[in-house]
């Protein structure tokens, strides 16, 4: 397709995208709302255990007093940040937490629509509101009905909260002063995020890497003087246990470690083979995103790396993939067949999360059908982290939109002629 075919093509789908992403946008939004009103969400309900430990001095992991059950396995400055989910009542506070989960995702896709726009790679009308409005709420609305934003808000996750603070940093918009300051809260928060801090490294912008770095510590300080011994705890035992976010072979943990878990392999297996997949999936990641740094593909990048740390994970249940919404911007903006492809057999694969046609056990053997069915989000997933590096492989620097505009700060580039 040539280029304004492509374009004209994109100016067309766009008030498509808006109706259909309103209607799914009111089924799905008034669903999570629903769902907030009437069960009990675990996961937020975990957090405002732990908010009100931490205000009144309780333990946060050795006799915790959790109301679920569950283990609070965060470090001690998010239950600080937690403590004012106890200022309102229980379901006053999961019906507020799934309408910011909702306005999140809203920030993550609009944050990756307007980089898009401005850099010259992606949607149509540039520097135009309407356009920018338009695809933002439609492709949000999308996004709403996928499966881990469906885990997400079912479980009163924090997933997309982190997500955002990276993409916030990733995509310029926090001020260059403090680019980092996202990443770095939102490992202290839960430490995974952490890995994203890798963009700054391939762009070369080792400030953004001490700042991520530094304001990480700096949370970790916050906790220790708030909560020394709840620090030490976490940060000398919690921390290095490795089964403390469950068995792999748990069916909606779709990271490679659960799918080989579920070939019949144990899980301690499925763990050691996974050891030296997790430095040459890293190793990929890394070289991956560089590529795509090069020429201004922020959004490629972020979803090689976003897909690269819940693949090598040993757990990394579907409301963990949530940073893959970031597939409907994509879809529409890449000029690449294998990477529009590939893109949407992940969003049918997440449309449809068929891992719960697996029965509830600890350990499973290798049937074909259900684990090409029951793992679809996991191997679809694999194949789009493949098929990108591949594209990034191919893709060359292009005058305008490289190594330099990946430094700017949020501001338009010329458009490029090659295939995006």
């Amino acid at each position: 397709m040539s280029k304004p075919d492509f374009a004209r093509a994109q100016h067309l789908l766009g008030p498509v995208v808006l109706v259909v992403g309103l209607i799914v946008g009111a089924v799905g939004i008034t669903a999570g709302v629903q769902h907030a009103l009437s069960a009990y969400l675990l996961d937020v309900g975990v957090f405002r255990d732990a908010g009100q430990a931490f205000i009144d001095g309780e333990n946060l992991y050795v006799d915790f007093d959790t109301r679920s059950g569950f283990r609070f396995i965060y470090p001690p400055f998010a239950a600080l940040l937690f403590a004012p989910l106890t200022w309102v009542g229980e379901q006053t506070m999961e019906v507020l937490w799934t309408l910011a989960s909702v306005a999140a995702l809203f920030g993550i896709i609009a944050m990756a629509v307007r980089w898009l726009q401005r850099s010259g790679l992606g949607l149509p009308g540039p520097m135009d509101n309407r356009y920018f409005w338009a695809w933002s709420i439609g492709l949000t609305g999308l996004a709403t009905c996928f499966e881990p934003v469906r885990a997400h808000l079912n479980y009163g996750q924090i997933n997309v909260f982190l997500i955002l603070l990276v993409a916030a940093d990733v995509f310029g918009f926090t001020p260059r002063r403090v680019r980092g300051l996202g990443i770095g809260i939102a490992a202290g928060i839960k430490i995974t995020p952490a890995a994203y801090a890798l963009i700054f490294l391939v762009r070369k912008d080792f400030a953004s890497v001490a700042r991520s770095a530094g304001f990480f510590l700096l949370t970790a300080v916050i906790g220790w003087i708030l909560r020394p011994e709840a620090s030490r705890y976490f940060w000398t035992t919690e921390f290095v246990n490795e089964e403390r976010g469950g068995a792999p072979p748990y069916p909606p943990n779709q990271s490679l470690t659960g799918l080989i878990a579920r070939l019949g392999v144990d899980g301690d297996t499925a763990l050691a083979i996974m050891k030296p997949g997790f430095v040459i999936i890293a190793a990929l990641s890394l070289w991956g995103a560089w590529r795509f740094e090069r020429t201004g593909r922020r959004v490629h990048a972020l979803i090689l790396v976003i897909l690269g740390v819940c693949l090598a994970g040993p757990l990394a249940v579907t409301h963990h993939w949530i940073g893959i919404v970031l597939v409907f911007p994509l879809v529409f903006c890449t000029r690449s067949q294998a990477v529009r492809i590939a893109a949407l057999l992940v969003i049918v694969a997440n449309y449809l999360g068929l891992h719960d046609l697996y029965p509830d056990q600890e350990t499973y053997a290798f049937e074909p059908g259900l684990w090409l069915l029951g793992n679809s989000q996991g191997w679809t997933g694999l194949i789009l982290f493949c098929v990108l590096l591949i594209h990034a492989w191919k893709t060359e620097p292009v005058g305008g939109v490289g190594y330099a505009a990946s430094h700017e700060e949020n501001q338009p580039s010329p458009a490029v002629e090659d295939a995006r």
